[in-house]
């Protein structure tokens, strides 16, 4: 026996208790939602006759298997909600549609349901026309963004926030940049009877403001970025002090281990010092320079159009390339005397510190024989004691002669001309054969150039010059076929 409460559709004997559409023109004619769609007609019912929805409330527009069982009177009264509160206010929505529902699930049934579901989809399009686009929100930002993202409050106590007159909660100061910026805004007000040529001047207005507050947390950024707070209250200055004795213990220490041959009590009072002083850094910053530091203020302007690391990035390529530039410099002074190789150039590099030494030591020698002589001229003058002081002085000047002369190898041809020019095999041989570098280089050019020539069958006559003896001449020849500059059968 069928149920006296329930309803039936009088098509396919469906319940339709919780759903059924009646029609206004037949009594009795209730169908369910899939024969109304279907156009049903039933005796004297026709599908274009009037209808009406009688509904239970107890029935879900998305089917038993959406989440949540949300039922059509709670989904009427989420959107009268949606109308009546605006997007955004979950607390009062749900207040509107019922005690059985948080803020949280009307939130999440919205969303989903009439957002990012098949409703939304096809009701909200990918482009919106004549949409007015926030220049201000960054991409991904929120529904609401503020017109400067806050940064965080600065790390300073609460004397230093009294000093600089900082608000930490708003990260704001009592005295800020453009103080008087807010009077462009604060007489403002919008009408209805203003003309157009008021409004433009009331969002001009505006927007000098804007630009003013930009202007402010530009400032702000900058001086977070190059840390000119701790600057102005003296941080840094501190820093460097309590940097410092670490820094004498680590230069303490390597004295100590530099000088271990005297004492090996120098070594542990080095090592207490430097323990004592407190963590060395391990990566100290590269020291600048007095000329770069005078770069620095020069383009200290540069400092509010680049952050504080492309700032520190632009010096230290610049430093890069000074580097690179005196490598490409050294390595042509090498190229033009000769050197192709870097194996060759830590020879090269020997030989000049040799012969700079023995200019240095001639020099000291030269000093020293004018003081000695005038000294001994000044004390004959004197009396009989001049000359013992002149002995004593030529004395002293020939031990430096021959002190240097030891040093010093090639003293008697390193002054002239085309002396660099030679290897050190060569400048053993012309100090050994008394040539001059000059005459050496004419030889040597000659007879490798009448090698050449004879080997390649051109007939040479001999063009050495008169002051090559056959000694000297037999001393060159061996001495190029040695070194490979000539074959054997040539010479």
């Amino acid at each position: 026996m069928a149920d006296l409460g329930k309803k039936y559709c009088v098509n396919c004997l469906a319940d339709v208790t919780n759903l059924r559409l009646r029609c206004t023109d037949c009594p009795d004619i209730e169908l369910c939602p899939e024969c109304f769609s279907a156009g049903a007609e039933i005796g004297n019912h026709r599908r274009w006759h009037g209808y009406q929805q009688v509904d239970g409330g107890r029935f879900s527009l998305w089917g038993p298997e959406a989440e949540g069982g949300w039922t059509s009177r709670e989904e009427q009264s989420l959107l009268d909600a949606i109308e009546q509160y605006g997007f955004g206010n979950w607390e009062d929505m749900a207040a509107h549609v019922g005690a059985s529902r948080t803020p949280q699930e009307v939130m999440e049934h919205y969303v989903t349901m009439y957002i990012h579901g098949n409703l939304g989809k096809a009701c909200i399009p990918d482009n919106i026309p004549n949409r007015v686009t926030d220049h201000t929100c960054p991409g991904g930002g929120p529904l609401s963004p503020s017109l400067t993202t806050p940064l965080p409050p600065l790390d300073i106590s609460l004397a230093e926030q009294q000093q600089l007159g900082y608000m930490p909660l708003r990260d704001d100061y009592e005295i800020e940049y453009d103080q008087d910026a807010e009077k462009l805004i604060s007489g403002l007000s919008v009408n209805y009877d203003d003309e157009d040529v008021e409004i433009e001047m009331k969002r001009a207005h505006v927007d000098m403001y804007v630009r003013k507050l930009r202007e402010r947390q530009r400032r702000k950024n900058i001086a977070r970025d190059y840390n000119l707070v701790p600057a102005f209250l003296g941080r840094d200055k501190k820093d460097k002090e309590k940097e410092k004795p670490g820094t004498l213990g680590v230069v303490g220490t390597a004295g100590s281990v530099g000088g271990a041959g005297a004492g090996g009590g120098a070594i542990g009072s080095g090592s207490t010092t430097a323990a004592g002083s407190g963590p060395v850094p391990s990566t100290p910053k590269r020291k600048i320079t007095k000329e770069e530091k005078e770069q620095r203020s020069r383009l200290r302007g540069l400092c509010q159009f680049m952050a504080h690391r492309e700032f520190e990035d632009f010096f230290e390529n610049m430093h890069k390339e000074r580097l690179l530039r005196a490598k490409v410099r050294e390595l042509q002074r090498y190229r033009r005397n000769g050197i192709t190789r870097l194996d060759e150039s830590a020879e090269y590099e020997a030989a000049r510190h040799k012969r700079e030494k023995r200019k240095e030591n001639k020099s000291v020698v030269t000093s020293k024989r004018g003081s000695g002589g005038g000294l001994g001229s000044g004390m004959g003058l004197g009396g009989g004691a001049g000359g013992g002081g002149g002995i004593a002085g030529g004395l002293g000047v020939g031990g430096l002669i021959k002190e240097e002369g030891k040093d010093g190898e090639f003293a008697a041809i390193e002054n002239l001309t085309g002396f660099e020019l030679l290897s050190d095999r060569e400048k053993v041989l012309c100090n050994s054969l008394n040539l001059s570098p000059a005459r050496y280089l004419t030889v040597k050019t000659i007879i490798i150039k009448d090698h050449l020539q004879k080997r390649q069958g051109i007939p040479a006559k001999s063009r050495l010059p008169s002051y090559l003896d056959k000694v000297l001449k037999k001393r060159i020849l061996t001495f190029l076929t040695e070194s490979g500059w000539i074959s054997r059968d040539a010479s």
